[in-house]
Formats: structure tokens, C-alpha cells, sequence
């Protein structure tokens, strides 16, 4: 085929093929529009065009020929416009183009087990969800406002993929309430966005351990229980006639409202508490909690 052919050409490119590309080199996010325009002034030229996976014109008269897509829907594109002259010699020149996506998510999550302890060391880890290229990709950590690790990758894939990357931190006593980030950008280069996309991960807290517990005084005796968004580091046990949440580290992300629900066939209450980070100081404000409806 006359694609296959012109393949054989492109692996032929020189200084002297008389084409100009116009931008030669690019970055467009996936899903954006492209317009390249490759054209010649040489007057001994039959004929030009763009090959590619989408957006090909054929076989076209010069001096211009462009190659416009819509929506840049390929990671890969790999056009090239080719030029044939008159005496039949062919020749080829491709632009170089960086499809990008910036991340759907960048958070950080504690690798650890068990309640954090002064001058031991504990892993954070920084997840980013679906980025691309990661070549292109740096991670940058956050202790405050002080920069403490910066890494990029090495991945070739031009597809978008998960990367994380971990920080191990030694606890000392000032860690307490102190706030970790970490901020996910990519770096395309001079023909990229002025502004690097990034994005940064909500902040995670090195909190102290906070219990929340709930009974009631009610006859018939109640059955209580906490509503609550579940995470990895609470649990909820029964003491007597308590019901106990225990949130090991609390952190930013069990910052939240905690309601208990106690009830019995004459009637229900609830309360509820609210566990809210303040700068960087994990604090909890509780309701007292009243007394279901008794029957005598």
C-alpha cells in the first residue's frame, strides 16, 4: 500500500527534504484539538501529504498541507508528512508531539500500623491516579511548608498509568498535628503549558489517637450504634453498655461529623460529635448525650 511504502521513507529523513513544520514540536492534552501545517517551497515537488493513525489527508497538491484534528484521542499519534518530487525521490518529516493527562487524584495514605511513636520510622506513600506521560512526572513532598523529597520516573509508557511514591519520616515529639502534602506535576517542556499542571494532595495530619463513646440510661435497655464514614485506622468495640469509636492517629481524613443513634421500642435519640482539624491541631467537639424515652 502507498502508506506502507512511504513508511520505507521515513526512516529516511534528512536536512535536505524540503519540508517545514509549523510547529514541529507540540504538547496538547488528550482530548484537545491539533492543527499542524507542513508545507515546501521547492518547486520541483509533485505532490504532499500527512500519514497518520487519524486526521490523513492523502495525496495533495503544494505548497501547504495540514494535518487538523478535533480531539487529540491517540498518546501516541506519530504523524509525518512526506513529499514526493518530480524526478520520483520521496522524503519525510515528523512533528514531535507530547499527548499529556494530569492526575484524577493525588492523596497520601500511612503505610503503618498502630499509633505512631516518637523517634521510629514510618512510611507515607503518595498515591497519583491516572497521569501520563510519567516521564514526565515529578512528586514533590511537603513537611509544613518545607520541601523534604522530590522524585521523578522513569517509565517510558505514553499511556496513562498509577505511580506513587514514598516518603519515610523518623517521628519526633514536634511531628505531633504536623501537616504532610505532596504535590504531583508535570514537566512538558518549554513548548508546554506556561503554568506546569499540578496537583496537590489534601493534607495529611500525624495526629494523636481519639476515642468517641456513647451509652444511654433507658428502659427497655437500647441498642446503640455510631454513624460514622468507616476508615482504615477506627474501629468500634463494645465496653458494658458503651459504644466506643477508636481512631488510631487521627488524621485530616476522619475529620468529619460522628452521630450516635440510640433507640429503643418507646423511642430514639441521637447526638452527635464533630472532629474537625484546626491549622494543625486535631480537636473534637462532643454533645452530651440525653436519655432515651423510658417506660416504667
Amino acid at each position: 500500500s502507498e502508506f506502507c511504502s512511504l513508511n520505507l521513507f521515513f526512516d529516511l529523513v534528512f536536512s535536505g527534504c524540503p519540508l517545514t513544520l509549523t510547529p514541529s514540536e507540540m504538547v496538547v492534552r488528550f482530548g484537545d484539538p491539533v492543527l499542524i501545517n507542513c508545507s515546501t517551497s521547492a518547486t520541483d515537488v509533485e505532490g504532499m501529504g500527512w500519514e497518520a493513525p487519524f486526521g490523513g489527508t492523502g495525496f495533495e497538491r503544494p505548497p501547504v498541507v495540514t494535518w487538523r484534528v478535533d480531539k487529540v484521542e491517540e498518546w501516541s499519534p506519530n504523524p509525518f508528512c512526506y513529499v514526493t518530487l518530480n524526478d520520483g525521490s520521496q522524503c519525510a518529516v515528523s512533528p514531535l508531539i507530547t499527548v499529556y493527562k494530569t492526575p484524577d487524584s493525588v492523596s497520601v495514605s500511612d503505610m503503618g500500623r498502630g499509633p505512631m511513636v516518637e523517634g521510629r520510622e514510618y512510611d507515607l506513600k503518595c498515591d497519583v491516579i491516572n497521569v501520563a506521560p510519567v516521564q514526565n512526572l515529578t512528586v514533590t513532598w511537603y513537611r509544613g511548608n518545607e520541601t523534604v523529597l522530590t522524585q521523578m520516573f522513569n517509565d517510558s509508557t505514553m499511556t496513562p498509568v498509577n505511580a506513587s511514591s514514598t516518603l519515610r519520616i523518623s517521628t519526633q515529639r514536634d511531628y505531633n498535628g504536623l501537616t504532610f502534602r505532596c504535590e504531583a506535576e508535570l514537566h512538558l517542556g518549554p513548548k508546554g503549558p506556561k503554568f506546569p499542571p499540578n496537583v496537590t494532595s489534601p493534607p495529611y495530619t500525624a495526629g494523636e489517637d481519639v476515642t468517641l463513646s456513647c451509652s444511654a440510661d433507658s428502659n427497655p435497655p437500647s441498642n446503640i450504634r455510631w454513624v460514622y464514614t468507616p476508615a482504615v485506622n477506627s474501629n468500634v468495640t463494645n465496653e458494658g453498655h458503651q459504644k466506643i469509636i477508636t481512631i488510631t492517629r487521627a488524621t485530616s481524613t476522619n475529620a468529619g461529623f460522628y452521630i450516635c443513634v440510640a433507640e429503643n421500642k418507646v423511642g430514639r435519640n441521637t447526638r452527635f460529635v464533630t472532629l474537625m482539624i484546626k491549622g494543625m491541631i486535631t480537636d473534637s467537639v462532643q454533645n452530651s448525650y440525653g436519655n432515651v424515652g423510658k417506660n416504667y
